[in-house]
């Protein structure tokens, strides 16, 4: 029997959780301090604008994206089908971190070269490394899902007359779509995470602005404490929202 989670346990358990690891690393009250005060939040929440901004950027690109290799991967022609195997199997397999880098040294001598100065900005390749990685591993999740579908689905759609065209985009799609959103949200908080990754190559986002506080106001236990709390909220937000879109699949499909 599955045991129904309750509202006020959850927040009950969270707040446990944000009182016990200040006490269990010894933070001091007094290094605190710094959060009382306005500017401090302000600083942070540009931070965290660009965090959410490179988020939303990369989550609304590679949606096309995902779709474009799991329908390639799928039911490509030999010539299409094999080279998106390779690079997605390839995005996949490489560090994000490392992708980051690659991607940072040659946007910024296409932008010199080029004179588009936004191609030399870390958040470029911040961006486009998030969007290609999340593609990747959504399409891989997209393709599961279609592969899951009943073989009738596709036999129903081809005996009422609709081409293969029709039958992916107005059947076999949409019910993909709502099989693969639980690990597709899922992704997405990963994804938050991983603008972090940004700052080795100079993206101020809010990790970054975090480092930079607590090496001004020399309290970095505590300043790192904040800034876990704040991605904590995000990803626990988006957590919810994969686990109702989990439950509600289910439900569709029972």
């Amino acid at each position: 029997m599955q045991v129904q989670e309750r509202p006020w346990q959850t927040f009950l358990g969270v707040m446990m959780v944000l009182i016990i690891i200040p006490l269990a690393f010894r933070m001091e009250p007094a290094r605190f301090e710094p959060f009382a005060r306005v500017s401090t939040w302000r600083f942070l929440a540009l931070g965290l604008a660009l965090t959410l901004e490179a988020s939303a950027i990369a989550i609304l690109a590679s949606v096309p994206l995902a779709m474009f290799f799991a329908l390639a991967r799928h039911s490509g022609p030999p010539w299409l089908r094999y080279p998106v195997i390779v690079a997605v199997e390839g995005i996949r397999a490489l560090p994000l971190l490392g992708l980051m880098f690659y991607l940072f040294l040659r946007l910024s001598a296409l932008g010199r070269q080029m004179g588009i100065d936004a191609l030399t900005r870390p958040d470029a390749a911040v961006i486009a490394a998030l969007w290609l990685y999340t593609g990747a591993v959504n399409g891989e999740a997209l393709r599961a899902a279609i592969l899951s579908l009943p073989r009738g689905q596709w036999e129903a759609a081809r005996s009422l007359g609709l081409t293969y065209g029709q039958a992916m985009r107005l059947v076999i799609l949409p019910q993909a779509f709502r099989r693969a959103l639980p690990p597709l949200v899922a992704q997405f908080a990963t994804l938050v995470k991983d603008t972090s990754l940004g700052a080795i190559i100079g993206f101020i986002e809010l990790y970054r602005r975090g480092v930079i506080l607590f090496q001004g106001e020399r309290n970095p236990m505590e300043t790192l404490y904040v800034v876990s709390v704040i991605y904590f909220l995000i990803n626990y937000a988006l957590g919810r929202v994969a686990s109702a879109l989990e439950r509600r699949s289910g439900l569709s499909r029972g």
